[in-house]
């Protein structure tokens, strides 16, 4: 799906859902899940286009709106996301929603509120998402996601970039998870502005084994870490080199639009 239109881009960079929420539970520390902090937590990715009555107006108004929504307390974390420059693999965007377990997200979606399916018919000539086919994820959040500090601002904009990953012959979650682990003291012996990662597990046929998210407070903070790390941190990009293989990143203008977390 082609988002053209740029003055959508630019208010689409309110997008995305990350977190973790009280109501969480800790992975066992011997399983395969995956590396923890807190989770597992279902995310959906939801692709989002433009509509014949789209403007930055309707939009910002569209969004508000589904804010006062009463949301379903499963609901962890909303937001959406905008592609940024023209080399992503995907170019329309996306709305996340990061819910507590499955079952929660498929209760909510087979709830049928009339108050969301009026917002829906209200909007839809605006932005037009497709919930029917959206993609699951199973979320884990390896670390506080303030350890360097708030990376959403007061407008809830950050800036976000997706690695779509695979791991290498031999290698499993295990392998990942103890390299996730490796990283984590890396991050602790650094300075940083504001960022956290997480990692994705597919719950759908996907072409690959995980998504890497790296979430940054802007792109400028995200330009000085990416110094740092080519400048120290070879040794560790080597590391992760031995367990997968990614693809170029997609990164993304990102706006938090709900958020009832404590990561």
């Amino acid at each position: 799906m082609n988002i053209k239109n740029k003055t959508f881009l630019a208010i689409f960079s309110i997008f995305f859902i990350i977190g973790c929420s009280n109501s969480s539970t800790e992975t066992d520390k011997d399983s395969a899940s995956g590396p923890i902090y807190m989770g597992p937590f279902y995310n959906e990715f939801i692709a989002c286009t433009p509509g014949d009555n789209y403007s930055d107006e309707n939009a910002r108004e569209m969004l508000g709106a589904w804010k006062e929504l009463d949301h379903s307390s499963d609901l962890l974390w909303a937001g959406v996301y905008a592609p940024k420059g023209d080399n992503n693999s995907f170019d329309n965007g996306w709305w996340e929603l990061m819910w507590s377990s499955k079952e929660a997200a498929d209760d909510a979606w087979s709830e049928g509120s009339p108050e969301f399916i009026a917002w829906a018919e209200k909007y839809e000539s605006v932005i037009s998402c497709d919930g029917e086919g959206r993609f699951p994820w199973t979320f884990y959040l390896p670390r506080p996601a303030d350890s360097f500090g708030e990376v959403e601002g007061e407008d809830g904009y950050f800036a976000s970039e997706y690695l779509l990953c695979n791991l290498n012959e031999g290698k499993d979650r295990l392998d990942l998870r103890a390299t996730v682990v490796e990283f984590n003291t890396y991050l602790d012996g650094i300075e940083s502005g504001p960022y956290f990662f997480g990692v994705y597990f597919p719950e759908f046929d996907a072409d690959a084994d995980f998504l890497w998210g790296n979430w940054h407070s802007n792109f400028d903070v995200k330009a000085a870490g990416n110094k740092h790390w080519q400048e120290n941190g070879k040794e560790m990009q080597a590391k992760f080199d031995e367990v997968a293989t990614c693809n170029s990143p997609d990164i993304y203008d990102s706006y938090m639009l709900l958020s009832n977390t404590d990561a």
